[in-house]
């Protein structure tokens, strides 16, 4: 079960990094385009400024957000099923050679 825990956490960061990358790419595109208003004189330094933190606050804010709900939502899910556990494999294991033994003292 942990092992498990372990992977869906990975496949969640993944998942997030992700999502950052994304949002740094436009945060990019977003500066290069703020950075051409500026030098147009269409808008104020302190403008763009203004622009591109509200835009990272944003993106920081929603990023957080969606780990929190991914992560609800995966823990809500594994905790629907319970895989069996080592013992319990082996419990059946030995069922299963025991009834292979019985079934081959049939023959």
């Amino acid at each position: 079960m942990e092992e498990n825990k372990d992977n869906v956490d990975g496949l969640i960061k993944k998942l997030i990094y992700q999502g950052i990358g994304i949002a740094a790419m436009t945060k990019e595109k977003l500066e290069q385009a703020v950075s051409d208003l500026i030098h147009s004189n269409k808008i104020s330094a302190e403008e763009g400024k203004k622009i591109v933190d509200d835009f990272s606050q944003n993106v920081d804010s929603k990023a957080k957000d969606t780990e929190k709900k991914i992560r609800d939502i995966v823990n809500e899910t594994i905790s629907k099923f319970r895989p069996a556990t080592k013992s319990e494999v082996e419990d059946l294991k030995k069922r299963i050679e025991a009834l292979e033994k019985m079934i081959a003292s049939l023959d």
